[in-house]
Formats: structure tokens, C-alpha cells, sequence
């Protein structure tokens, strides 16, 4: 009797056990090829010793007996790397298009240069138990990315990819990250948090049902191709002959599109200088001290976009803001633990300047790059002309420097608690100074809304976004 069960048991095992890779249930044979019919086209084969499950022009298109049967077109159970080649298609009339379902926490990571297209009724991509990261591909689904549950062990990071997401992004238990890369739409998206995990949001709170990510492109990419070549001086000239509109052309951010962007293109493509030290563009706009100032602000790849939003201190983007989890002080605004000159507020140290290691600046863009401080902000509000105007959709002031080159600063106002406060109407901007008065605060010191940019105090709790500088010489 106890065999007989012991076999039971086993047989019911093995019927429930998931191959660790699978297309539409299919598992490779024994050199790593799918005989599925459900692949159309091109090739899907799986190297077992590397991990690797490359599609190469694949084309999968799964028919569902029923609209919630469990057969994805690709089912991951432990660590693997998907690599995607050329164009490739995973459809389904089914759930999921790709399901990541390990019991334990895995890593995975889909790659390539390749453009992924995926179509479900559910999911685009399913995160069961895995930490997922997205890197170099461009990616299009009709559905977003998520867990089914509370998000636990999930985690999710986007670098260098371009995507077309159209569907939520939530339940990520972990994190989600964003390198070489940013969203883009929609305007002044965010990273929220609730009991079920991460979730990207709209200004209002909530959740994004489109979200596009945009790649941050290299200098002199005019064309979006990731290279820089003759196609990019092209595409630069047309632009200046009247062949439309492309933000991209202006290469040296001066404002314009002529003749000296074509030069800075073929500067370029000659192994001349790159306006973009440490992988991040600057304008030398003719200060008197020769500081240069990011065209960006830090988490953003265009100068209309807000970026991140961080508290004074603070080096990483949270979901929400409050001396509640302010890292700088023991959960209340009486309690400071790090850069205080007033005993009634907490642990005196005297500290007035941020640390490097403290400078969000310094932190996410490494080399010179660091948050201005009071000096370089009043020298930029002094030797510069101010125009409130609106750039591409987008509020903010453009300032003219001595060089007749500018600098845009978009109006992403501030967030207490997780919503932004003045969007569109105010600027907030960290420096790198505490404010003299009240340990309370820092300063903020490019303050503006229609009137010429000036300083004024913030709660260090706050978030407020960042526009690095650089010297001269960095």
C-alpha cells in the first residue's frame, strides 16, 4: 500500500512539475531545438549550458483552446538570459506571452538589439518569483508587466531599452529601475508603492495604462539608430532645410539647428570632442566661472522631461515624501540625525554643505558632476536673460547665457507626500546648501514661476528635482 502511494505521489509530482524553458509546452530536445508548431518562423533555440534561449526573426503565434488557458509562448522557471535577434513576434490569443514563474526568486534577463513584439489578453510579461531585467531591446506589447499576487521577490529593471508599453507596470515587490533610459510618456510619470508592490503612476496617482520609455541616446544620434555616422549628418541637413521638425538635430544645444550642429556631428563621427562628459550633456552657456551646466535633469533624457524628484540628502527617488521616511532623522522633523547646526532639531554636527556620497548629483552621475551651489546659481540667475515659456508642451524658463547658448529648466514642481505640488506653474531645484536660519531646510535655490528665477528655502523632507553642474576644466 505505502509503494502504491509513494508512486501516486511521484506520478503527481512529475505531472505538475514545469519544464524549466518551454514554447507554447513544448521542451527543447536534446539539441535545444522546439518541434512546436506554434513557431512560425525564424528559429527559437536553447543552449542549456549558457542558459540561453535566443529568438532569432522568431515568429510564435499560439492559438488558446480557451482565453485563459496557461500555455504562454514562452515559460521560464529558472535563471536564464532570453536573447532577441532581429524581428520577433510572440502572440497569443491566451493569457501571458511571457511567464516567469520560478517557486524561488530567479534572475532573468531578456537582451539584444533586436525589437520584440508581444500581443496577450492578460499579460505582456508575467513575474511569478523573478527579478527582471529588460536591456538594449526595443519592446512593444499590448499588455503591461506584473505579478499576480503581492509582488513579493519581484523586481524589475529597464536599461538602454526603448518601449511601447501598452498595459500597467505594477505589483514589482523590489524595485523598479530605470538606467540609460526614462519614460517619457506620460508627462511626469512616477514610481509609487502600495501593499501589493511598485507601480508606475500618472500625476494623478494612478496607474499608467501606457507607458513609453524612451532610451537616452548618444550625442550626435540624430536618427535614433544607436550609431553615429553619415546618416546623422543627413538627417541634421534636413532639418535645416525645412524637412520638419527632429529636437535631436540641435547637437549642441544652443537652441538652433544649423550648420554648426552638422559640424558637431561630423566633429564627432571624426573622433573629435562630445558635448556629453560621463555620459551626460552639458551646455557652456559663458559663465564668468566657466561652470557647466547639464542640459538635463538627473533621470531625465531630454531637458523637458522632470526627471526624478529626491529628498534634500537623499540619492535615491522614492513613492512618496515625509520626514516620516526622510533618511536624515528618526521618523519626525525634531530629530535630525545628519546636517544640523540647532539642538532644538536634533544631533548638531554643523555640517551646512552636502557630502559627496550625500549629493544626488555626485551619486547617479558620478565623474564631476555634483548639485550647484549657491554661488553657481546666483552667478547663472545674474549673467543670464529669462523667458518663461513652454517647450515642446512643457512649462518652464529658458535661459540665454554670454554665449548666446540656453538652458531649459522645466516647471516639474515639488512632491509632499506622493503627488506633485505646482506642476507646470512653479520650478523647485536642489542646491547643495542647507539653509542658514533653520536646519529644517535647504536651500532652493532656482525658484521660479513667471518671474526671473530666484532662491528660497524647502523642507529637506520634499522632493525637488536636481540640475547638475560641472567645472571647466572637469
Amino acid at each position: 500500500m505505502k509503494k502504491i502511494l509513494f508512486l501516486c505521489l511521484s506520478l503527481v509530482a512529475a505531472l505538475g512539475a514545469v519544464a524549466e524553458i518551454t514554447v507554447c509546452d513544448v521542451s527543447p530536445d536534446a539539441n535545444g531545438h522546439f518541434n512546436c508548431p506554434f513557431i512560425k518562423s525564424g528559429t527559437v533555440t536553447w543552449n542549456k549550458s549558457s542558459r540561453t534561449l535566443t529568438l532569432n526573426n522568431a515568429v510564435v503565434e499560439h492559438a488558446s483552446e480557451t482565453p485563459y488557458d496557461y500555455v504562454y509562448p514562452i515559460r521560464l522557471t529558472e535563471d536564464a538570459t532570453i536573447v532577441i535577434q532581429g524581428n520577433c513576434r510572440l502572440t497569443t490569443t491566451g493569457f501571458v506571452a511571457i511567464g516567469l514563474e520560478g517557486t524561488n526568486s530567479k534572475n532573468v534577463t531578456i537582451q539584444g538589439k533586436g525589437n520584440l513584439y508581444l500581443s496577450s489578453i492578460m499579460r505582456g510579461i508575467y513575474l511569478k518569483c523573478a527579478r527582471l531585467t529588460i536591456k538594449d531591446i526595443t519592446l512593444q506589447t499590448t499588455k503591461g508587466i506584473m505579478n499576480n499576487g503581492d509582488g513579493v521577490l519581484c523586481a524589475l529593471t529597464f536599461d538602454n531599452v526603448q518601449a511601447d508599453i501598452n498595459g500597467v507596470i505594477e505589483r514589482i515587490g523590489e524595485h523598479i529601475t530605470f538606467q540609460n533610459c526614462a519614460i517619457t510618456y506620460p508627462q511626469g510619470a512616477y514610481i509609487e508603492h502600495d501593499e501589493n508592490g511598485y507601480f508606475i503612476a500618472e500625476g494623478s496617482g494612478s496607474r499608467a495604462t501606457h507607458i513609453i520609455i524612451s532610451r537616452a541616446s548618444a550625442p550626435g544620434d540624430v536618427n535614433g539608430d544607436g550609431e553615429v555616422n553619415i546618416a546623422d549628418v543627413n538627417a541634421v541637413i534636413d532639418v535645416v532645410l525645412g524637412g520638419g521638425n527632429n529636437n535631436a538635430a540641435d547637437v549642441n544645444h544652443d537652441g538652433e539647428i544649423n550648420i554648426a550642429d552638422i559640424n558637431t556631428v561630423i566633429d564627432i563621427i571624426l573622433g573629435g570632442s562630445s558635448p556629453v562628459p560621463d555620459g551626460h550633456e552639458y551646455v557652456d552657456l559663458g559663465l564668468p566661472s566657466g561652470t557647466l551646466w547639464a542640459t538635463c535633469n538627473i533621470g531625465a533624457s531630454s531637458p523637458e522631461q522632470y526627471g526624478n524628484y529626491y529628498a534634500w540628502g537623499e540619492t535615491a527617488p522614492k513613492e512618496s515624501y515625509s520626514w516620516d521616511n526622510y533618511k536624515w532623522c528618526n521618523g519626525t522633523w525634531d530629530s535630525l540625525t545628519k546636517y544640523n547646526y540647532q539642538r532644538s532639531y536634533g544631533t548638531v554636527d554643523n555640517k551646512e554643505e552636502l557630502e559627496s556620497a550625500d549629493d544626488a548629483a555626485q551619486a547617479n552621475w558620478g565623474g564631476s558632476w555634483q548639485m550647484p551651489t549657491k554661488a553657481q546659481v546666483d552667478e547663472l540667475r545674474e549673467h543670464c536673460t529669462w523667458e518663461w515659456t513652454t517647450r515642446n508642451g512643457v512649462h518652464g524658463y529658458l535661459g540665454t547665457g554670454p554665449s548666446g547658448k540656453t538652458l531649459f529648466l522645466p516647471a516639474a514642481g515639488y512632491k509632499d507626500g506622493a503627488r506633485i505640488v505646482s506642476e507646470g506653474t512653479f520650478g523647485y531645484y536642489w542646491s547643495h546648501s542647507l539653509y542658514y536660519g533653520m536646519s529644517l531646510y535647504a536651500y532652493n535655490q532656482l525658484f521660479f514661476s513667471g518671474s526671473i528665477p530666484g532662491w528660497d528655502k524647502q523642507e529637506r523632507s520634499f522632493g525637488l528635482t536636481v540640475r547638475p553642474v560641472r567645472g571647466s576644466n572637469n
